[in-house]
């Protein structure tokens, strides 16, 4: 039986979290296993900061100490993990940090180009640590690099991936690692070019590595582990009385996705509907629970709401200055700097003069579009909103949430509502 696992950066703070991984990793590994990891705990987000600092010529001292900071972190999980300090391990992973520092103070022609080339060490870092302590285990364990695996186009940030080619690299990498009973270890969300320029999937890109390796593994199954028991219909964080999902389809998972519910990943449900994997969201810390199971069956998918909710939401609206028809031409011209921009749009509307659309507030990007498109349009825009998304509303849900705030911008289906809040 061939499985995939995907383990993520949250379960992975400290060296208590690798040791539960390859301790789960052991459990399975008398069968085919690949598994994918996340870079360790919040390192992702400290990464970009430090592209911040590095930007910000005055902030040199800050990124240096940001630097260091981050390296003694995956340094002193080593430690706590190896008795000998002298473990090959540091010396790898001290060679690794280098390259880091190198390629972070780089000139890159573009923000996108350099996010790719500098973010994906987080992930190379802890795939390297759960590749050695497996060992240390006594697994045999493979870490293979991603990056030599996954091949994608050039679009940075939010590559789209060459599947023969990769099929090509994963059959003569990565089977015969397998096939000679070795558990295989690779980092998530990163890949490369034709051409060798290094990619990312997209963030949060790991579960599509997971769903990538599966598909043309032919998995019988993949898992994404998490910190929660399995798939909620709504953040318990946010809302009372929510309820775990023992089952849904994979339509249903690729609707919840593609609205910003944050467990999986939009991009990850396709490859295995493809070939009808089942994948299993399955809780990190109680593994004797019944996981979330995402397949074929349809029959439960309208029987619970599912709500998602997306904050620091942005509400542009975009107006021709002579009040004609906002045309094909009009729109084309938007959607082009949309695009050249990055920006992922969340919901849009148009009138007879004007087209608004919401997104992810992300200040670089809200600025530069507006540069853009101000010379031709009229622009307003409102910040700080929330995008509230009810799958198989009812008009007393809707009531409940909507109750005392204002309603920017609201569109309904027959199974979803979404609601654009102050």
């Amino acid at each position: 039986m061939m499985r995939i696992f995907k383990f993520g950066g949250a379960l992975m703070n400290d060296a208590k979290g690798i040791i539960k991984v390859v301790e789960i990793i052991k459990e399975y590994s008398c069968e085919p296993l690949l598994v994918v990891v996340s870079a360790l705990g919040k390192t992702t987000n400290k990464i970009e900061g430090l592209l911040k600092l590095i930007a910000e010529e005055e902030s040199s001292d800050k990124a240096e100490n940001a630097f260091f900071k981050l390296k003694r972190y995956h340094i002193s999980i080593i430690h706590d993990l190896f008795s000998d300090n002298n473990h090959d391990l540091i010396t790898e992973i001290d060679n690794l940090f280098n390259e880091f520092w190198e390629a972070l103070n780089e000139n890159y022609p573009n923000r996108y180009i350099a996010y790719d080339q500098v973010v994906g060490f987080g992930e190379q870092f802890s795939a390297l640590m759960v590749s050695a302590w497996a060992e240390d285990q006594g697994i045999k364990s493979d870490y293979i690099d991603a990056t030599k695996i996954i091949v994608t186009d050039n679009n940075f940030t939010d590559a789209a991936v060459n599947w023969k080619l990769t099929k090509k690299t994963i059959n003569a990498r990565i089977l015969p690692a397998i096939e000679s009973n070795n558990i295989v270890v690779v980092q998530g969300f990163t890949a490369a070019s034709e051409s060798g320029d290094t990619t990312t999937l997209g963030r949060e890109g790991s579960d599509f590595t997971a769903a990538i390796f599966a598909n043309i593994l032919n998995a019988d199954e993949l898992t994404i582990w998490k910190d929660v028991p399995g798939l909620m219909n709504a953040d318990p964080k946010k809302f009372k009385n929510t309820v775990k999902l023992n089952s849904i389809s994979y339509q249903e998972a690729i609707e919840l996705a593609f609205y910003g519910a944050s467990v999986i990943h939009p991009k990850t449900i396709q490859p295995l509907m493809e070939k009808n994997i089942p994948l299993y969201v399955r809780s990190f810390f109680n593994i004797s629970s019944t996981p979330t199971m995402i397949s074929d069956d349809v029959s439960v998918d309208e029987t619970i709401h599912k709500i998602i909710v997306k904050d620091e939401q942005v509400l542009l609206s975009i107006t021709s200055k002579n009040l004609d028809f906002i045309s094909e031409e009009n729109l084309t011209g938007i959607f082009k700097a949309v695009s050249k921009h990055k920006i992922h749009i969340n919901l849009m509307q148009n009138s007879a003069v004007s087209f608004s659309i919401c997104f992810n507030h992300d200040e670089n990007k809200v600025s530069a579009l507006l540069d853009e498109l101000r010379n031709r349009f009229f622009i307003r825009y409102n910040t700080g909103l929330q995008l509230l998304t009810i799958r198989h509303y009812t008009e007393k849900l809707i009531n409940e949430h909507v109750y005392g705030r204002r309603v920017y911008l609201e569109q309904k289906s027959r199974s979803t509502v979404q609601l654009l809040l102050k």
